[in-house]
């Protein structure tokens, strides 16, 4: 009974279970700023993978608008409202606030 005792009475012992503790709870450093930092840093990476994707995708629709002018008039008349002379162009817009509740 009394080796146990002694053993964590030793000054190494002791010494070596504050600074665990001081590094694991105290420290600048600490374990818990470590797990949010690495879990901010894969939120980061996870925006930074969506931007890239989103980027590459971007160029291809560069690409294609700049190759081809059937893909140019499409775009402008989809994203723009573009119309040709002659053409009438209808809008429809729906609103969903507007839609009645059933009683």
């Amino acid at each position: 009974m009394k080796r146990p005792l002694k053993l964590i009475a030793n000054k190494y012992v002791i010494t070596a279970a504050v600074f665990l503790l001081l590094m694991l709870f105290f420290d600048q450093n600490d374990w818990f700023t470590q797990r949010e930092r690495e879990q901010e840093r894969n939120e980061l990476q996870e925006k930074i993978d969506h931007i890239r994707s989103e980027s590459e995708r971007m160029e291809q629709e560069l690409n294609a608008l700049n190759n081809s002018s059937g893909k140019l008039e499409q775009y402008a008349r989809e994203k723009y409202h573009e119309k040709k002379d002659g053409e009438d162009v209808y809008l429809i817009i729906t609103d969903s606030a507007k839609t009645t509740k059933p009683k």
